[in-house]
């Protein structure tokens, strides 16, 4: 299988951190992508593989031999159900829909995270600072709905806590430290699973340039 990859996306960190959790790593073509910063407002030139893989033109992409997946979503549900017995995310029953729950905000997190790095990368004139505030406040709102939930994180680092600790990790990198204040609990328990070896073998670096 390959999987097409950058070193600064979380969701793609997402995916490989789950890879990795499984044990797996060895099934996968790891194909590393270059992106322009003109990808926040315009179209970019790929390699024709890229765009065969994925005509939405986004990554993480999985190209199977059967099938290709072509966002983190759809792809951590293949990992999960076919290569991991289910191991990152229940089948059924309430503790699927408790991960599902403190997913869909660690994932709010991520997508503000997207949002507010593209407007960023527009020019000065062009961006829009209340946008990017909007952003920034939906982030700071999820990690401290968040810090709630720590006391009822599982001894299992699965799917939703994977996705919480990307969700941390991009922010620390790429917007500082603020986080921490609105949720202490959580930034003490993302500093423990930080040093997981998935955690330690994907942390974010910048995207090479087309």
């Amino acid at each position: 299988m390959r999987l097409f990859v950058t070193p600064a996306s979380p969701w793609v960190r997402r995916v490989r951190v789950a890879i990795l959790e499984l044990g797996i790593e060895g099934r996968f073509e790891f194909v590393q992508t270059k992106w322009s910063h003109d990808w926040a407002t315009r179209a970019v030139e790929h390699r024709p593989e890229f765009l065969e893989a994925t005509p939405v033109v986004r990554i993480p992409a999985l190209v199977t031999s059967g099938f290709t997946l072509t966002d983190s979503h759809s792809i951590c549900d293949y990992l999960n159900g076919e290569h991991g017995g289910f191991r990152l995310l229940a089948r059924e029953g309430m503790s699927r829909w408790h991960a599902l729950a403190d997913m869909s905000i660690a994932c709010g997190i991520i997508e503000a995270h997207i949002a507010r790095r593209a407007e960023l990368l527009r020019s000065e004139d062009e961006r829009s600072d209340d946008f990017i505030g909007k952003m920034k406040d939906r982030e700071l709102r999820c990690f401290a709905a968040l810090e709630k939930r720590v006391p009822h994180f599982g001894a299992t680092f699965d799917l939703a806590q994977i996705t919480t600790a990307v969700a941390c990790g991009y922010e620390s990198w790429r917007y500082g430290e603020e986080w921490r204040g609105v949720a202490p609990k959580l930034a003490a328990w993302f500093d423990g699973v930080a040093q997981r070896p998935s955690m330690t073998a994907t942390e974010p670096a910048e995207t090479p340039q087309a």
